[in-house]
C-alpha cells in the first residue's frame, strides 16, 4: 500500500503520540460477562451499536413525560430506527440521535425533576455515544478501510447482514471483514470495552513526567479502598509494559539506522 505524504505524517504523527502517552482507565459495571469479545471487528462494532441503541432507548424511557419531553410513536431518544446495523449510517444515526438528546434535555432542564447531578451524568453518557460514533464513522469513511461501505447486495446497516456474516466461515468472512490499521482497530476495541460503564478513575502519563489523574466526584466522595489499590496496580503494570514496548521501539529504530547507514570504506 502507497500513502502519500500527508498520511504518513499523520501515521507517524498519531503512532508517537500512542507510544509517549498512557492511559488506565478503572470501570464500574453494573453485570460481568465471562464472554470473550468478539475477534471480529465488524462484529465488535455491531456490539457496540447495539449497547449505544439499547442505552437509547433506556433514556428515552427515564426522560418522556416530562413537559417538552413527550414521546410520538418511537422511543423519545432513539426515534424511528432507520438503521440497526453497525456500518456507516448506523453509526450516523447513533450520533444524531444522542446530540439531539442531550439538547432536549438540556433546554428542559428546569422541568426535569431528577437531580443536577443525573442530568449531567445522563448528558455526559450522551455526549460520550455521539462523539464516538462520530470517531466510528469517520473511521469507516477512510480510504479502504470498509469495502462494503457502498455495497446495496451486502449492506452492514442491516442487521440481517449482520447475522448472514455472524454465521459465515472465516475463512469467507475475512472477505467482508474491516481493512484496519492497528490504531484504528484500537479505537474500536477501546469504545466496546468502556461502552456505557461509569470511568470512576483515569490516569494519563506523558513521556516528558506530565500525570493527570481524574476521578468522576461521585467516587471521590465516597472512595472504595481496593478500588483505589486495583487502579494503582494497573497503573504500576502498564508503566512496566509500556517501558518495555518503548525500548523494544527504540532498538527497533537503531537497527533499521544501521541497516541504511552505508559502512566506511575499507583503506
Amino acid at each position: 500500500m502507497f500513502w502519500n505524504k500527508g498520511k504518513l505524517e499523520e501515521k507517524v504523527s498519531s503512532t508517537l503520540y500512542d507510544l509517549t502517552h498512557l492511559e488506565i482507565n478503572t470501570i464500574i459495571k453494573d453485570e460481568m460477562s465471562a464472554s470473550k469479545a468478539p475477534a471480529s471487528a465488524r462484529l465488535l462494532l455491531h456490539a457496540l451499536a447495539v449497547t449505544y441503541h439499547e442505552k437509547l432507548v433506556s433514556l428515552g424511557e427515564k426522560y418522556n413525560g416530562f413537559p417538552g419531553m413527550i414521546a410520538s410513536k418511537y422511543n423519545l431518544f432513539r426515534g424511528e430506527i432507520v438503521f440497526a446495523g453497525s456500518g456507516h449510517d448506523s453509526f450516523k444515526e447513533l450520533h444524531e440521535r444522542a446530540g439531539s438528546a442531550c439538547a432536549l434535555i438540556r433546554e428542559n432542564k428546569a422541568a426535569i425533576t431528577f437531580p443536577d447531578d443525573v442530568i449531567n451524568s445522563d448528558c455526559l453518557m450522551l455526549r460520550r455515544i455521539e462523539t464516538i460514533s462520530d470517531d466510528v464513522r469517520r473511521i469507516l469513511k477512510m480510504d479502504d478501510v470498509d469495502p462494503y461501505l457502498h455495497s446495496t447486495d451486502f449492506n452492514f446497516d442491516d442487521p440481517e447482514t449482520v447475522k448472514i456474516f455472524r454465521s459465515m466461515p472465516a475463512s469467507k468472512a475475512d472477505d467482508y471483514e474491516l481493512r484496519l490499521d492497528l490504531r484504528q482497530l484500537l479505537v474500536i476495541k477501546k469504545a466496546n470495552d468502556i461502552g456505557i460503564e461509569k470511568v470512576v478513575m483515569q490516569t494519563v502519563i506523558g513521556m516528558d513526567g506530565d500525570i493527570t489523574t481524574r476521578i468522576s466526584k461521585s467516587f471521590a466522595e465516597q472512595p472504595v479502598v481496593f478500588i483505589n489499590q486495583i487502579h494503582h496496580e494497573a497503573i504500576s503494570i502498564s508503566v512496566d509494559f509500556w517501558k518495555s514496548l518503548i525500548n523494544i521501539v527504540v532498538k527497533l529504530g537503531e537497527s533499521i539506522l544501521k541497516l541504511k547507514t552505508p559502512k566506511a570504506p575499507k583503506e
